[in-house]
This record gives C-alpha cells, structure tokens and sequence, in this order.
C-alpha cells in the first residue's frame, strides 16, 4: 500500500457524515423569519442563552437583542447597510456563565451563526482580534471573496476542511442540540482542543496571524471528534468502541475514543478502508499529503505507518504512527 494518500477506515470505524442530509430541513430560529432581517444561532456545541447580540453595521444605527433558550435570535432591518459585523456576549452556557465573546460577519440578509468558528473567520479576515476590531469595525476589506479567503485559511490551516465540508459555519442553518451536523462540528472543536492540549485563546492568536504551525495533529483530532459524535451515537452503530492514538515524531500527540465501532474482519478490509474515505482529503487541498508506509492488522488493532509532508505554511515532513485499537 506504498504511496497511498491517507485515510481514515469509515464504514467499522465511523461512517461518512453526508452533509446535506442532516442539514436538509434544519432551521435555527424558534420564530417567523422576517424577510429583511439577520437571524442565526449563538452556540459553542451547547446553545448561548440569554446572550447580548450586538450588530454594527456599515451604515445605519447599531442593532441589539438577546437569545432565546436555544441561542437563536433575530435583528429587522431598518436602514441598515450591509456588511455587518456580529458579537455575542454573556449569556450562559449549559447554566455557567459564558466569558468569551464571539463575533460573525453578515454579507448578506438571511443566516448569520455567531460560534467559536465564525470567531476564528473574523480574526483571520480581520488579521485582529475580533473583539477589538468589533469595537471599530472596519468594512472597507470585507467582501464574498474576502470572507471566503478568511474561511478556507482557517479550515486548511487546522486540517478540517474535509471534515467541514459544504458546511459553511457563518450560513448554514442549523440547532444547537444533539444530533444536528453542524452542532457536531462545534463539540468536535471542543474535544480536539481538549485532546491535543491546546486552548481556544491559543486557537484564536493563530487565526490573527495566519499561522497554525502549533497545530499539527489538530485536523486528526477534529476529524474522528466529528465523525463519532460527542453527543449521540456515530452513524455507523453497532457495538464496541474504537481508540485512535496518535504519535507525531515518536511523541503522543492525541488519542480520541468512539463509541459504536464494529471492529473490521480482517487486514484486507482495515487497510483497504484507508483508500476508501474522504476524512483526510484536506491534506492535499492545504498544500500536503499523507502517505501511508505501511498497514497492519491483528487481534483487533491495526497499525498505521504514515509520513506527513507539508509545503503550506511551512515545508515539512512529520512521520505519524496511528494505532487503532478496537474493544469488544
């Protein structure tokens, strides 16, 4: 299996998440839309309820509101001009009291999310941190091209771009509540910080600058998050659980349990998966590869030997060792 671009086995180890299917249907507010407004969901994974909404637009006064319970909400337009700039602040989070504010950008009327996601655009697109440059907004730079710049840095930059998808974090409607994709998305940004010992202070200092170096491994981490779900079963179902440990260089670097995963019959299914899946197809897009040195499989874990190479940000190359282990 020499010189095999790296990917994850998906039909035993989590399944393919099919974006348009959960999001098909999904709404974000509890009420009528109105047709020349702003609405979206405030959410980190769990919903920001009772947070402060402020929008600054432009042109035109400033807008203010608070979120519901689910952390939807909605401005109407008044002599407003577009682009606008979006921050969330206080509220609560699952009953504790959310410190951190968040901010989005609104291009358009329609859905404007306002996550940690979002966050990381703003900071990217703003070179800043979001905060402060909310305090001043600037809109002179801010465009469809610009945002879209701002967003695929970021996703490429963490290794999620495949793991994103047709997702769009600032647009795509959706709730904040288990089972929803991108609700999925927000937990798995939680868990891979939480597992690859990083903070989102740290996370939001790289989107400043553009530079995700510190962040190697992330993409892995953010991917099997994803793809098994921390709030409801992974797709696949089944029995058992699956353990994925990551080593960079010879180092831990993450290690991440699944629920639900059948372990694979044999070798020729583990290794021949690795082709088969899309998780990892990022690498490339990001100005990299994953290749596969070797595969095994027996007494249910495999083994993977794999060699990242980089040429974006920096030029690399980083060997990976990926155990899974499948538990009855």
């Amino acid at each position: 299996m020499n010189s095999t671009v790296f990917r994850a086995p998906s039909r035993w180890m989590w399944g393919t998440l099919t974006m348009a299917a959960f999001l098909a249907g999904c709404g974000g507010g509890d009420d009528p839309i109105p047709a020349a407004s702003l609405s979206g969901v405030a959410a980190v994974g769990a919903p920001i309820a009772n947070g402060t909404i402020a929008v600054q637009c432009a042109g035109g006064s400033a807008m203010n509101t608070t979120t519901s319970t689910t952390g939807a909400w909605q401005v109407s337009f008044s002599g407003q001009t577009l682009p606008c700039a979006v921050q969330v602040s206080g509220g609560t989070i699952s009953g504790s009291t959310n410190t951190t504010p968040y901010h989005s950008i609104a291009l358009s009327l329609g859905t404007v999310n306002v996550t940690p996601l979002t966050d990381l655009i703003v900071a990217q697109l703003a070179g800043a941190n979001p905060q402060t440059w909310f305090g001043s907004p600037v809109f002179t730079n801010v465009n469809a091209s610009t945002v879209e710049t701002a967003l695929n840095s970021v996703a490429s930059g963490l290794g999620i771009t495949s793991t994103l998808g047709s997702v769009n974090p600032i647009t795509t409607t959706f709730k904040a509540e288990p089972g929803d994709a991108v609700d999925k998305l927000l937990e798995a940004l939680k868990t891979a910080l939480a597992s690859t010992s990083q903070t989102y202070a740290a996370l939001l200092s790289a989107a400043q600058t553009g530079s995700y170096s510190a962040f190697t491994g992330f993409g892995v981490a953010f991917s099997t998050a994803a793809q098994g779900g921390s709030t409801t079963p992974p797709p696949t179902g089944g029995s058992g659980s699956l353990t994925v440990e990551v080593s960079i260089a010879g180092a831990a670097a993450t290690t991440v349990t699944v629920n639900g995963v059948p372990a694979p019959a044999n070798q020729g299914e583990f290794c021949d998966g690795l082709t088969q899946d899309s998780t990892f197809s990022g690498f490339s897009s990001s100005g990299g590869s994953m290749t596969i040195n070797s595969c095994s499989f027996a007494n249910n874990v495999g083994q993977v030997s794999a060699t990242l190479t980089t040429t974006v940000p920096v030029s690399l190359s980083l060997p990976y060792a990926i155990k899974y282990t499948y538990n009855p």
